[in-house]
């Protein structure tokens, strides 16, 4: 088991994407999160970072703990983070000449 990153995910982006997944894929998770994100959050092991991660829609700090960047978009469009906000955030962790693929 991989995830993008590590050959082995971290214990962080194992529960973000449980999170995640459950959060997007479970019938009425979505509103219970929307009707209160810390009650919803609060069955998972999570640490303080993580859910601030998750509730402030930290899309780079996501990525960069290593979630599992298709879980990670459709959180993005579950919780309607706009599209360009969501590239933005992932492109704000390029380094010079990761763009080269783009143009």
């Amino acid at each position: 088991m991989s995830n993008w990153r590590l050959m082995m995910p971290t214990t962080e982006a194992y529960l973000i994407d449980k999170v995640l997944y459950e959060l997007h894929h479970k019938p009425d998770d979505l509103a219970a999160y929307n009707a209160d994100a810390q009650a919803y959050l609060s069955r998972f092991k999570l640490t303080p970072a993580m859910v601030s991660m998750i509730t402030g829609n930290d899309v780079a700090g996501l990525y960069e703990a290593g979630v599992n960047p298709y879980l990670l978009r459709a959180h993005c469009i579950g919780v309607r983070i706009p599209e360009d906000v969501s590239l933005a955030a992932l492109r704000s962790l390029m380094k010079e000449g990761d763009d080269k693929w783009l143009n």
